[in-house]
C-alpha cells in the first residue's frame, strides 16, 4: 500500500493529470506524468481499473494490488513534485508480478524522459 501523502486524492487530481499530462504506453499499462504548477511536495501516484476491464471485482482488485505494490517498491523512480496516474491494460490480467513491474518501471521511464 502506499503512504497516504504519497496517493492522489481527488477525482480533479486525476482528470487534471489525464488532460494535461505527458503519457507513454507500456505493453501492461498506459502512464500519465504531470508537474502540476502550485504543487510542491512528494510525488503523488493513482491506478484507474474501470468495471469494464472485468466484470470480477476479485480479478480487477489483484491488478490493483500488482501495480500497486510496483509502484511502492520503484517510487524512487517518480520524480518530485509530479503526479503519476496508471491504467492497466486489459493484457495484464494474465500476468505475473515481475512482467508488470518491469513494463511499468520502463514505461514510468520512458514517460519521464519525454517531460
Amino acid at each position: 500500500m502506499l503512504k497516504k501523502i504519497n496517493r492522489l486524492s481527488s477525482k480533479f487530481e486525476y482528470n487534471i493529470t489525464k488532460k494535461y499530462g505527458a503519457n507513454a504506453s507500456g505493453r501492461f499499462a498506459h502512464v500519465y506524468l504531470l508537474k502540476p504548477t502550485n504543487y510542491t511536495g512528494p510525488a503523488k501516484a493513482g491506478i484507474v481499473i474501470p468495471n469494464s476491464f472485468n466484470k470480477s471485482a476479485v480479478k480487477r482488485n489483484r491488478i490493483k494490488r500488482l501495480f500497486r505494490e510496483a509502484l511502492r517498491l520503484n517510487f524512487d523512480k517518480i520524480p518530485e513534485n509530479h503526479w503519476l496516474v496508471v491504467y492497466p491494460r486489459y493484457s495484464s490480467q494474465k500476468k505475473t508480478y515481475e512482467e508488470i513491474c518491469t513494463d511499468l518501471i520502463n514505461t514510468i521511464q520512458k514517460v519521464s524522459v519525454t517531460r
